[in-house]
């Protein structure tokens, strides 16, 4: 097979998106012919039709929908491309897209957005998403960098290969949520000595994202029993209203517990070295644009605030 033309893979995409071969032209200031050359050629490299044509205009068939999969993602990086010249061009180098998870967004990165604002001309752009996805989208050059954890229990769940950096920022601590009521919050209080996992064996529990669940159940298991959980939730808030009206326990970091912690809750610290996770920027090795630096920086500087063991910047 010859190879695939990547303009007209993005062209796939186009008329995906804009559901007619004249309204693609339109768009994107082809000729309606151009474009129909265009997708006659690669569906024949292809072997196979590509789009189909129905009275309220065209829809992609199963194999156009995967190939404009490979069009969204040219654009994209076409676009980044055209917006990284066009900084340099301009020596401001200042438009940058950060992704963290929930805890992390609400903290950390929020605040990193805030300090940028006032005090450089960095724009900064921020988006909530979980670690694997946003380590993908690092990868794909569709992000510049990601504020993601890792967890010790079980150390081969992130993958960070040769192709991006990552830079520490600190430790956040796992904390044992229950309610103040509570056998385990009362024995915490008495004396403040961090609870061990195994006095919530017999509590049904809420777990977090699929991530943080595993991380759980590796928990549970080196304390000796496994966790009854009956509910899931990447959602604090509805953690947090979970515990307090008695439907089970959870494990949060203490990132969260920054954020708000109603009174009738307690966060105990956890008796076990591995109830805690490693939070850190990842970003593309060797990208070395003068905007990272200051992103990097103030990510470790709000981070002393909020982890253990950061470093000043």
């Amino acid at each position: 097979m010859a190879d695939l033309n990547p303009q007209s893979l993005v062209t796939l995409w186009r008329i995906e998106q804009y559901g007619s071969f004249s309204a693609t032209a339109k768009a994107t200031g082809w000729s309606q012919p151009a474009i129909s050359q265009q997708i006659k050629k690669l569906e024949s490299q292809c072997g196979t039709m590509l789009v189909d044509r129905t009275p309220h205009g065209v829809e992609l068939t199963a194999t156009g929908a995967m190939l404009a999969r490979h069009g969204e993602a040219i654009a994209d990086r076409l676009e980044r491309a055209e917006r990284e010249l066009k900084d340099y061009r301009e020596r401001r180098f200042a438009h940058l897209t950060l992704v963290a998870p929930p805890s992390i967004c609400s903290t950390i990165a929020a605040r990193t957005v805030v300090k940028l604002g006032m005090y450089t001309d960095i724009e900064l752009s921020l988006t909530q998403m979980e670690p694997p996805e946003a380590i993908a989208l690092i990868a794909q050059g569709k992000a510049d960098a990601a504020v993601v954890f890792r967890y010790s229990s079980i150390p081969g769940f992130l993958p960070i290969g040769d192709d991006l950096d990552f830079h520490s920022l600190g430790t956040d601590p796992l904390r044992l949520l229950v309610r103040r009521s509570s056998a385990i919050a009362r024995a915490y209080e008495s004396d403040g000595t961090p609870v061990p996992l195994s006095a919530a064996r017999d509590e049904p529990w809420i777990a977090g994202c699929a991530t943080c669940r595993a991380n759980l159940v590796k928990l549970a298991a080196r304390a000796g029993f496994t966790p009854d959980i009956r509910h899931a939730t990447d959602d604090y808030w509805a953690t947090q209203n979970l515990v307090e009206v008695g439907m089970g326990v959870s494990l949060v970091p203490a990132l969260d517990t920054h954020i708000n912690l109603g009174e009738d809750l307690v966060a105990c610290p956890i008796m076990d070295d591995y109830a805690s996770r490693e939070i850190g920027v990842v970003t593309r090795a060797g990208d070395k644009r003068p905007a990272l630096n200051p992103l990097i920086e103030e990510l470790k500087r709000t981070a002393l605030r909020y982890l253990i063991g950061g470093k000043p910047a």
